[in-house]
């Protein structure tokens, strides 16, 4: 059986927990400390550290490149899937990186000005840090005053594609593909914390709605 190493607010973990859910593969899902990797470097051999971690007996895969799809590949070949069809190529790696990219930039900030303080001291400090020395110091006392601002934006930011949806069940047509389950795990994470809702996209709703039935 596949064991997914994870922790629950990313939101690749998210996408590659809907894929298994949604395709009704067996797997044990397993959370492991978000400042600590050990385990996902023990099970790659030191190949990689990274979250999600889909260990499958001996092989264990994580996404290495920028890009981050060795995991939902592996996946997908695994099982054929269907998730990355070859005619929509070109349109996925479009909207997967304004997804991921432009989206995703607004999202996790919100969601980790709420969340990082809740976290355990040693945890909280250690997420701090890594923030800080990516973003700059102060940068989530930042994110908690901008929290209005960067809730427009993001809302700003999925109008486009609640656009798409109003003429078609899925981002890419009749039935979701990696796209769609790449905007489910970005709209996860900003709504973890439980203090956003999802913009009043009525589109985005429906979709949403729809990708969470199996």
């Amino acid at each position: 059986m596949l064991t997914l190493l994870q922790f629950p607010w990313s939101p690749f973990c998210i996408t590659t927990e809907l894929i298994l859910k949604r395709h009704k593969i067996p797997y044990r899902s397993r959370l492991i400390p978000s400042h600590d990797r050990a385990e996902v470097i023990r099970a790659t051999g030191g190949r990689g550290w990274t979250v999600p971690c889909m260990i499958d007996g001996k092989k264990a895969v994580t996404d290495t490149t920028d890009f981050g799809q060795e995991v939902a590949r592996y996946l997908n070949a695994k099982f054929k899937l269907g998730l990355f069809p070859r005619d929509k190529d070109g349109l996925q790696t479009i909207f997967v990186r304004y997804i991921e990219n432009d989206l995703e930039s607004f999202g996790f900030k919100v969601n980790d000005s709420y969340v990082i303080p809740t976290r355990p001291l040693v945890e909280r400090t250690m997420l701090i840090r890594h923030k800080e020395r990516r973003f700059g110091r102060g940068c989530l006392q930042q994110w908690m005053r901008d929290r209005a601002q960067l809730n427009r934006q993001y809302a700003e930011t999925l109008a486009p594609l609640d656009n798409i949806l109003a003429s078609s069940p899925f981002l890419l047509g009749d039935k979701p593909l990696f796209a769609d389950y790449s905007l489910f795990g970005v709209l996860g994470n900003y709504l973890f914390s439980g203090k956003t809702k999802l913009p009043n996209l009525k589109h985005m709703r429906r979709w949403r709605a729809a990708m969470k039935s199996a």
